[in-house]
């Protein structure tokens, strides 16, 4: 019987258990206690912490597993390489997680690569910052190079700005530098994929729906999408391409890959790629537009099995959805959750990680979400239309008394 590591015992490693225990492989979830689900649904449990490479390396060896992985979460793509590298065991390399959980170290190799990327240059104090501002154009972005979630990034459109942002940066991160880099002013887009060993065995384009901020973030995603419609297939094979070149330069193998992207003038720029499925939907959109479970391709993967064929029926033309993380429209203490009593067939999921008493408010990052709405359909248009009715029958009961709808 083969073996699987999952990193993490969150909600969403649950799917990605469930998928390795369909394909009767015996599951072993490490994180550290707590009341996660994902305990519960293991064969077995090894209480680390996944962010400690070489705890997971020793549970792993203990565990005689035949592969790593973990989905939707950076936490344990560090000890996922470190492991996979030191057992030989399919998966990205722990130079290849590194680079790309170093904002810094990702950007020189993307340069080296030629791969399409903002240009940018590292600060270490204040006095560097008037240097930098003469090579790069206002607006810029000024990011702390090692955290997730839009965390230590924030845009600036002055200097005076620029030196407030460094401040944030460096106050967030824990090394001693941060990067700036020129703002590109154009589409933001994501882009889900997979490596095999040395393959890109598919590359799916997700549109954006965003939310306002500094910076912004996508609160929903839609497929299909083209961000130059004009250009019709060929913006379709330079994206394609330029993935590749992603996942060569920073060394991913049998892995998936979840990036994020700018199109401006007919070109797209790499903002930041990582080694495992993203977040926000984004695997639930995979699995509807390709019609199979996506976690059984993110299995397949980390066993070393090659998953091309996996994405490809000529019955399957592509199903279209969309996506939306949910959240309160004002802050408060939640009574209960008023859903529509018949939801449209189209609806692939409805579903709140809230429950009574838990404090909500206003969606200011990803952390903020109280659930998520996936919609499929014919197109697009009609999956937006079905959307907002079934948002608009849908309230948080707040303990207060009041009763406000779900956005």
């Amino acid at each position: 019987m083969k073996k699987l590591m999952v990193l993490g015992a969150s909600y969403s490693q649950v799917p990605l258990i469930r998928a390795a225990k369909r394909r009767g492989i015996h599951v072993t979830a490490v994180s550290i206690p707590g009341p996660y689900a994902g305990l519960k649904e293991a064969d077995e449990v090894v209480y680390a912490d996944i962010t400690d490479p070489e705890a997971v390396l020793r549970a792993a060896q203990e565990c005689a597993v035949d592969g790593i992985t973990t989905c939707c979460m950076d936490l344990g793509t560090l000890a996922m390489g470190y492991a996979c590298e030191k057992l030989g065991l399919p998966g990205p390399s722990y130079k290849a997680v590194k680079a790309a959980s170093d904002k810094a170290a990702e950007k020189e190799l993307y340069v080296q690569a030629g791969v399409p990327t903002a240009k940018y240059r590292i600060l270490r104090n204040k006095e560097e910052i008037p240097d930098a501002l003469k090579e790069l154009t206002l607006p810029v972005m000024v990011k702390a190079v090692d955290l997730t979630g839009s965390r230590g990034i924030s845009r600036a459109d002055t200097e005076e700005e620029v030196y407030k942002a460094f401040e944030y940066a460096m106050n967030a991160t824990n090394r001693d530098f941060c990067i700036i880099e020129e703002f590109i002013d154009g589409t933001m887009f994501g882009v889900e994929a997979m490596m095999d060993e040395d393959d890109l065995a598919y590359c799916l384009v997700l549109g954006n729906d965003m939310k306002g901020g500094n910076p912004s973030f996508p609160v929903g995603h839609y497929v299909p999408y083209n961000p130059d419609p004009e250009a019709s297939e060929n913006a379709l094979v330079e994206i394609r391409s330029v993935i590749k070149k992603v996942a060569d330069a920073l060394g991913f193998k049998h892995c998936a890959m979840d990036l994020d992207c700018m199109w401006k003038d007919g070109r797209i720029y790499v903002i930041e790629a990582t080694c495992r499925a993203g977040a926000t939907c984004i695997t639930d959109t995979v699995s509807i537009y390709y019609g199979f479970d996506y976690f059984d391709a993110i299995v397949a993967a980390a066993l070393g099995e090659n998953t091309k064929q996996m994405f490809f029926s000529p019955d399957n033309p592509g199903t279209p959805s969309v996506t939306r993380m949910l959240a309160a429209s004002r802050e408060g203490a939640v009574k209960n959750i008023v859903v529509p009593e018949a939801l449209p067939q189209e609806v692939a999921d409805l579903s709140f990680n809230v429950s009574e008493g838990d404090r909500v408010r206003p969606m200011t990052s990803g952390r903020d979400r109280i659930g998520q709405l996936i919609v499929k359909g014919k197109s697009t248009e009609e999956c937006r239309k079905i959307m907002e009715n079934v948002l608009r029958n849908t309230y948080i009961v707040f303990e207060d008394g009041r009763k406000d709808p779900v956005c």
